[in-house]
């Protein structure tokens, strides 16, 4: 961002260095939004959440002080992101029948992969239950966009709400008390042991997914596997890393 432009708005709050700096910042609001659209249910599309990122931006620079302990970027994403999932947390609140339907899915995985010696495929787990591809492929995409949100919601909050105050979306500092860094850093010593749990596959796909930040059309050609299966592997992680944290008592099952 071009030190002037943000002097400038700083100054004088003029609407033409705020549009500026939102068109400076949009390719950002686009990036986060494309790393959260894995897996979105029908009723939601991609610029839904960038439509939601954008207020997000608006509200990050209306509150941001340089006086914080972060960088105008570091703050600007975790508004961006809580805003994105505030959206998503509203479009994508699973039906009941998704739990029965999963159960139903994970037990014909489990089944076929005794039988097969292998993981099964989609086609092969929509011929046992008797479903269609596109009914397996939307029950992961649902897991997947659920799971998604109910897990960055509780390790990145209170970061990732879009609500509150602007102390709520640094992730450590004085406005942190060290009772919630203790929390933090327990939930995140529960996560990593329910990370090491997970098959070797599933730990590079998430490690390439969330800290390289490659799309699953790469992680899919990585890895020798359709795009669909990717998706797939990443709703049964998501899963395992949910039973864990609702194990060790930190997330509704």
């Amino acid at each position: 961002m071009s030190e002037d432009l943000w002097q400038k708005y700083m100054q004088t709050r003029e609407k033409e260095a705020r549009d500026a700096l939102i068109e400076e910042y949009l390719p950002l609001v686009k990036q986060i939004a494309g790393r959260l659209s894995l897996g979105l249910p029908s009723q939601v599309e991609e610029e839904d959440l960038v439509a939601s990122g954008v207020i997000g931006l608006l509200e990050a620079l209306e509150r941001f002080n340089p006086a914080f302990d972060t960088g105008f970027k570091t703050f600007a994403t975790w508004r961006i992101r809580g805003a994105m999932l505030d959206e998503l947390r509203r479009l994508s609140w699973p039906p009941r029948s998704l739990y029965r339907r999963l159960r139903e899915l994970q037990g014909a995985e489990q089944k076929l992969a005794h039988q097969l010696g292998r993981e099964p495929s989609t086609a092969e787990l929509a011929d046992a239950l008797k479903w269609s591809v596109e009914a397996v492929e939307q029950v992961y995409s649902q897991v997947n966009s659920y799971a998604l949100v109910s897990l960055e919601s509780l390790l990145f909050a209170p970061a990732a709400s879009s609500e509150g105050g602007e102390e709520e979306l640094l992730p450590a500092g004085p406005f942190v008390t060290p009772e919630e860094n203790l929390e933090r850093d327990e939930r995140r010593e529960v996560l990593t042991r329910a990370l090491n749990a997970l098959a070797e596959r599933e730990r590079l796909l998430l490690a390439l997914y969330y800290k390289e930040e490659l799309t699953l059309k790469e992680i899919g050609s990585l890895l020798k596997v359709s795009t669909a299966r990717v998706s797939q592997l990443h709703a049964r992680a998501l899963r395992s890393l949910r039973e864990s944290l609702h194990a060790a008592g930190y997330m509704e099952k």
